[in-house]
């Protein structure tokens, strides 16, 4: 049933994927800001393709999920079709433009991907003569050679079909076209403003720090037995060859004291990558210490996890913010984190008292984690910082008043012209 709130109020946020069984920090990110958004007056709803009808316990019952039915245009084996639709596999949707186009109550299209579906909304808000922003959750720009290498990664072998799809759609001109562009990090808002101009702007993301601090380390060591009595280490993210676990089982293995167990908490979105993982942890010996757990329950498996945890590792390739690290904190444990792209900025916000890693080298990152878990005065330092500042800083109420400002901004363009 569809939030009541004021006329002109109403907000659809289309999503690539929306799966409780693949969470991730995109997800999160929409369930919270719509949460919110509903006590400010919006009536915000979610559209995502068809995906499991398996209970949701994050998002809000006032805000409506909509699937519509969209297509991966690859020819190719079924594993790696399977493994784009995980991950950014550029889909296609027919339906959902003509939804949009139909529905005249929408005021706002709020896009969180690009691409194929991007273009999808942009035809159907353009043809309707009304707006919509997009925000940047992953590389773009700013990244645009990692980008392109993992890009031809996942689709070497395969042929693309959608391409016809794009050009209709108009895929290359999302963000051209779009009243705001929405970053998580300093350094793609400045790579897109290069482009796009005073259109791009910087936000934080937030994180819901009662819940993170209710994570209890007795009902973590019931729920995982074969963790009990060992200190962890954690990693907190899908399999997927950007969250870096490779390199974190490396460091683990070299700076980590023999009674420490690492726990890599994530969907397995790259198998491939997975057995990547279990085969170095054969190979440096360590593969009795190292959890893969899979995907966990955001409201309480994750801050039970984080509630048992010496130090959480976030060595991304790249992250557009880091919500993670905030989730993390917010729990109120320490995170050892590298300095680039969103990480960056969260890094240069704690300062000093934080756990940053300058590098993606295997050795400086075993260096920096023998060196913290043999200090608990350093590991309390940084986990007091970080949660303080959560508290001050990363509230999803700040979040979500900042983009009801952008939206009000937008509404009222259009309306004087």
């Amino acid at each position: 049933m569809r939030n009541a709130g004021s006329p002109g109020r109403r907000v659809v946020h289309v999503l690539r994927k929306y799966d409780p069984l693949e969470w991730g920090g995109t997800e999160a990110h929409v369930a919270e800001v719509t949460r919110r958004l509903v006590g400010l007056g919006w009536s915000p709803e979610i559209h995502a393709p068809a995906g499991p009808v398996t209970p949701d316990r994050v998002l809000d019952q006032r805000v409506p999920l909509v699937r519509y039915r969209a297509f991966c245009p690859y020819l190719g084996a079924a594993s790696q079709r399977k493994a784009l639709v995980a991950n950014a596999g550029n889909l296609v949707t027919l339906d959902e433009p003509f939804r949009l186009a139909r529905d005249r109550g929408i005021a706002l299209a709020h896009l969180h991907t690009g691409g194929r579906v991007g273009g999808a909304v942009r035809t159907a808000m353009r043809l309707t003569g009304r707006p919509y922003v997009i925000s940047v959750h992953g590389p773009l720009l700013a990244r645009r050679s990692w980008l392109d290498e993992e890009l031809a990664r996942r689709t070497a072998g395969l042929v693309d079909l959608g391409r016809p799809f794009g050009a209709l759609l108009g895929a290359r001109r999302v963000f051209r076209d779009a009243a705001r562009v929405l970053t998580f990090n300093q350094e793609e808002r400045q790579a897109l403003a290069g482009q796009l101009g005073d259109r791009v702007l910087c936000l934080d993301q937030g994180v819901d720090a009662g819940r993170l601090a209710s994570g209890c380390a007795e009902r973590a060591a019931a729920r995982w037995p074969r963790l009990a009595g060992s200190p962890v280490v954690a990693l907190v993210g899908r399999i997927h060859p950007q969250k870096n676990q490779l390199l974190a089982i490396q460091a683990f293995a070299r700076g980590a004291p023999a009674d420490h167990h690492l726990v890599l908490a994530g969907a397995v979105v790259d198998p491939s990558y997975r057995d990547t993982l279990e085969r170095e942890a054969r190979a440096l010996g360590v593969a009795s210490r190292v959890h893969l757990l899979g995907n966990l329950e955001p409201a309480r498996e994750v801050p039970d996890l984080f509630a048992r945890a010496r130090l959480v590792l976030v060595p991304s390739v790249h992250e557009a913010f880091g919500l993670v690290v905030l989730e993390a904190w917010a729990a109120g444990r320490p995170v050892m984190l590298a300095v680039h792209s969103g990480l960056a900025d969260l890094s240069a916000a704690i300062g000093k008292d934080g756990l940053a890693v300058p590098s993606l080298e295997a050795g400086d990152w075993a260096a920096a984690l023998r060196q913290a878990l043999a200090s608990p005065e350093r590991l309390g330092v940084a986990a007091r910082a970080g949660a303080a500042l959560v508290r001050q800083r990363f509230g999803w109420d700040v979040v979500a008043r900042r983009i009801q400002e952008v939206y009000e901004a937008v509404l009222e363009e259009g309306r004087a012209s």
